[in-house]
């Protein structure tokens, strides 16, 4: 039996295993005692830095719906700030923050602001970015934060607050860490949180991308035909029906529902940054403030607010240095991290803004200038750059099947389930890895560039 524990907001242990067992005790704890090495008291990198900060992400997102008309809050009443989006609140919107942030601690997070339109909520953290949708999260965390300790408290909140006796889908990345032994033992390894993962999702899909002996990926999928998840906080398996991403189906309050939601999502990973660049990251470049108003600055000089001037944005400039920012613009985010330190350097950039009044995602042109756009503010020496586009099984199937009901049945064209095309030529850099995954219910583009100058 597999069996692994891991340490919780308050000093409690999840043990976590295939055959369902989970406990857990509590205890009050001091929230200084839960940051990292590289945190202060309010979570900034201010205090205890050691000069050595692992920038790249672990990123989890979790869907307990395909769309955010099927997830409906069933828990009590929550008591959000009464703000002007407060009218717009369903689904996972509606649980209160005090218990979000409660998840938060487990990871070795905390929020220090937060930003809000009709769609989603977002969360600018002392370690990267927290998005909830009404059917779905987006938690992203740096440093030495312990990620996937939070899976099980999160299938608890949505089970208490949507009634989702399961995940949709499950996504788990990171790419390969600079630091590997600075982390938490679950996260020194990516066979030991791949363990993890799968005593909770027991037919889940692990992957590694990229050349083993440079810059990777690592991508981790509960299984689109999954017919359990382990689900230990309740102390048996829970059968789901076959889902994912962009299933055409979804359970809340197990009943099957129809979807027609698609997503794209981009990502965009740099190291080697430029050294000259980057002192508009440290206090005193951009700013002498460090905090919102800092954030702004680095953002106006720095050619960032460039990429979607009509965005809403929310931002921090660390001290000494480092900058985070949360970006909402419709149903879309966009986040950026940056760690500027020449022996360290790393900066992110994520999105899923794309359609209407902005760059078309789903166009390799509009996703190359993108990519040029990013690389111009942070000059980077290697980049990687991921595409998940949604697949529209069902849309193609019906497109053949209403041309076979009308005679056509050779050449059939299947646009709506087409793959991502090729990635256009990025000015100033040369692909090294070019990799195309066709999963079951969506599309994966990879590729890993090297700077020609």
């Amino acid at each position: 039996m597999l069996q692994l524990s891991s340490p919780t907001a308050g000093g409690a242990q999840y043990a976590v295993s295939a055959t369902g067992n989970n406990q857990r005790e509590s205890q009050a704890e001091n929230i200084q005692s839960l940051c990292t090495p590289t945190c202060s008291t309010n979570g900034t990198h201010s205090d205890g830095y050691t000069g050595a900060f692992e920038g790249p992400e672990k990123l989890l997102e979790m869907w307990f719906a395909a769309d955010a008309g099927m997830a409906h809050h069933i828990g009590p009443d929550a008591h959000i700030s009464n703000d002007e989006w407060a009218e717009h609140r369903t689904g996972l919107r509606l649980v209160p923050r005090a218990v979000w942030s409660d998840m938060l601690d487990m990871v070795h997070c905390q929020v220090l602001s937060t930003l809000s339109n009709a769609h989603i909520d977002s969360y600018l953290l002392s370690e990267s970015s927290f998005f909830v949708y009404p059917h779905k999260l987006v938690l992203k965390t740096c440093g030495t934060t312990t990620l996937l300790y939070a899976i099980p408290r999160i299938l608890s909140i949505a089970r208490e607050h949507l009634g989702a006796m399961c995940a949709h889908q499950v996504f788990y990345s990171r790419k390969n860490f600079m630091y590997p032994d600075q982390q938490e033992e679950l996260h020194q390894s990516w066979a030991k949180e791949v363990a993890y993962l799968d005593a909770l999702f027991p037919d889940g899909a692990a992957y590694l991308i990229g050349k083993t002996n440079r810059d990777h990926w690592h991508v981790y999928l509960s299984g689109p035909e999954s017919e359990a998840v382990s689900d230990s906080l309740v102390g048996s398996p829970v059968l789901c029906p076959q889902m994912s991403r962009s299933s055409s189906q979804s359970t809340v309050h197990g009943v099957m529902q129809p979807s027609t939601s698609s997503d794209i999502t981009v990502e965009i990973l740099m190291t080697g940054l430029d050294a000259e660049r980057m002192q508009l990251m440290y206090l005193g470049g951009a700013s002498t403030e460090e905090g919102a108003s800092g954030g702004a600055a680095v953002e106006r000089k720095s050619g960032i607010s460039d990429i979607y001037p009509n965005a809403a944005t929310d931002s921090y400039l660390f001290t000494p240095c480092g900058f985070s920012l949360n970006g909402l613009q419709g149903d879309g985010y966009f986040t950026i991290h940056v760690t500027p330190e020449p022996h360290c350097s790393y900066a992110s950039f994520e999105t899923n803004v794309s359609g209407s009044g902005v760059r078309d995602l789903h166009d390799p042109q509009a996703t190359k200038h993108l990519v040029e756009q990013v690389t111009r503010v942070f000059g980077p020496k290697f980049v990687t750059v991921t595409v998940f586009k949604a697949r529209a099984i069902e849309a193609a199937q019906s497109v053949a099947e209403n041309a076979w009901a009308n005679g056509v049945k050779d050449g059939v064209a299947t646009t709506a389930d087409a793959a991502p095309l090729s990635f256009a030529p990025v000015d100033g850099y040369k692909a090294m890895d070019r990799v195309l995954y066709e999963f079951d219910h969506y599309w994966l583009r990879y590729a890993y560039y090297i700077r020609t100058d």
